[in-house]
Parts: structure tokens; sequence; C-alpha cells
């Protein structure tokens, strides 16, 4: 197993399927810290060999019994922990994985959101929107995976259309950044292209009052004069802490980011 080989998460228990996948982030020796219970019991390293994984995608684990990938045929032996696929498997597996996690190309695994929702693959974009004239055209669905994808190089667990109860209504966050998979929002987005803004901003209170997320907006410039205005009359607290963001500002850090990965991956620095 080698830096940057593509792996896929198998499930024994609570399902049986593939769930997730990720890449080799690397590999190193550790002769110091304990980490199995065999270790701890004999305080001491049994297995230096150790390796770390970025997650890239991987099914809310809500989903693993209805939208698992089933590999039953592919007679694989599961008392073998890893596995080297042959590329026959490699490349049905991939096909299999598309509905779940919304792949057209191999490269698409690493971009947009880690934590995937399979009901959102198919859904219709909206039409294109002319942001800021003569600048940029994206549409609600670019930028949530903008957000994502810019999380997800932070080594952040991204999630799009993140589900919450509001006013005993369910509603959902555009974006949400996690430090653990099963975690809290710790940052949390709201896109709003039409001016909309107010309920974007109760979105974004809710999550902050909730679990102390940081909130984030993103509007057209010409809306900005119009969330301040709002945000003023707000808790102090959470007027302090909002952020507001224009579309070509996501555009642009998203841009920088992927350039600054390409330079990092050529210096072998990542």
């Amino acid at each position: 197993m080698n830096v940057g080989d593509i792996l896929w998460f198998y499930a024994t228990s609570p399902v049986a399927g593939i769930i997730g996948i990720g890449i080799v982030k690397d590999k190193y020796i550790d002769k110091v810290n304990l980490v199995w219970p065999e270790e701890w019991k004999k305080k001491e390293v049994i297995w230096p060999l150790r390796f770390r994984i970025q997650v890239l995608k991987v099914l809310p684990q809500s989903k693993w019994k209805t939208h698992k990938i089933k590999i039953d045929d592919f007679k694989l032996v599961w008392q073998i922990g890893f596995q080297l696929l042959k590329d026959v498997y490699a490349t049905e597996l991939f096909n299999r994985a598309k509905i779940m996690f919304g792949l057209v190309e191999e490269k698409d695994i690493y971009s947009g959101a880690t934590i995937t929702q399979p009901q959102l693959i198919y859904e219709e974009k909206p039409a294109l929107l002319t942001l800021e004239e003569g600048k940029l055209i994206t549409t609600h669905r670019d930028l949530q995976n903008q957000i994502a994808e810019i999380g997800k190089l932070q080594f952040y667990y991204t999630e799009v259309e993140y589900p919450i109860e509001l006013s005993s209504e369910k509603r959902s966050l555009d974006v949400v950044w996690k430090r653990e998979i099963d975690g809290v929002p710790t940052f949390a987005f709201e896109i709003e292209l039409s001016g909309m803004v107010e309920k974007a901003i109760d979105r974004l209170k809710f999550a902050f009052k909730k679990w102390n997320s940081r909130p984030r907006i993103i509007i057209p410039e010409k809306f900005v004069k119009k969330v301040y205005n709002i945000v003023s009359i707000s808790e102090k607290d959470f007027s302090n802490i909002i952020k507001i963001y224009t579309p070509s500002q996501i555009a642009e850090l998203w841009k920088k980011k992927h350039e600054l990965k390409t330079l990092e991956k050529s210096l072998e620095m990542y």
C-alpha cells in the first residue's frame, strides 16, 4: 500500500457493503504511541507500521443500509483486512459508486463534499444566474460544491444540505464543515442569490445557538448592505461572528486552493 493509493471502505457491521472512499495520506513508523488493545495491555508498541487516511467520500451512517454498494459477486476473502482489487473489479466498483457518490469521472472523488447525500446527485441544477456583471456566472449548486471542496482541502469533513429542525419544519444548511464525521458543524454556510436573506440568517442563527457554529453567508454584492442592516439588530454575539462573502470571493478562494494543492503535489509537500 503506497501513499496516494485509493481505498474503498467496506463495513461489515451494521451493514455489509462499501460505504466510503479514501486515499492513503502517508505512511510512517511509530514506536512510541500505543494504539491497539494488545499494545495497551502490554504497555509497548507491537505494530509500529502506521498510515493515515484522508476520507474523500462517505455515506452518512443513516444511509448505509439503503445505499451501501454491494460487492458480494467479487468473491473476496473477508478474513483478509486489506485486499488489492483486480482492475476489472476496480472499474466495476467505480461504476457502481457513480450513483452513491455522485461521480462522473475518477477525478470527482477529490471534489465536492466529503459526506455524500445520494438523493442530491440527480437533482436539476438551477438556471444560471449572473451574480456580478461581467465577472461571474455560476449556480447555487456550484457554490455549494466549491465551499464543500474548500473545506475538504482544509481537512474538514464537509456536507451539503445538512438537515436541521427549525420552527418544527425540516430545513437544511447549504454547507457545513465538521471536525468529525459524526460531529456537529464547526462552520455553517448559507448561500442566498435572490436577496431573500432573512431565512438564511435564521438558519445560521439556529446553528450558532445550537452548536456554536461559525456563521457564514454568501450573497451578491448588491445585497451586502441589506444583510448588515439585519445583522446589526441581532444579538451581539451573533453579529460579531457572522462573516459575509460574495460568490466571486468564494470562486477565487476555490481557485487559489487548487493552485496551492497543485504546487504542493509538484513539490511532494502535502
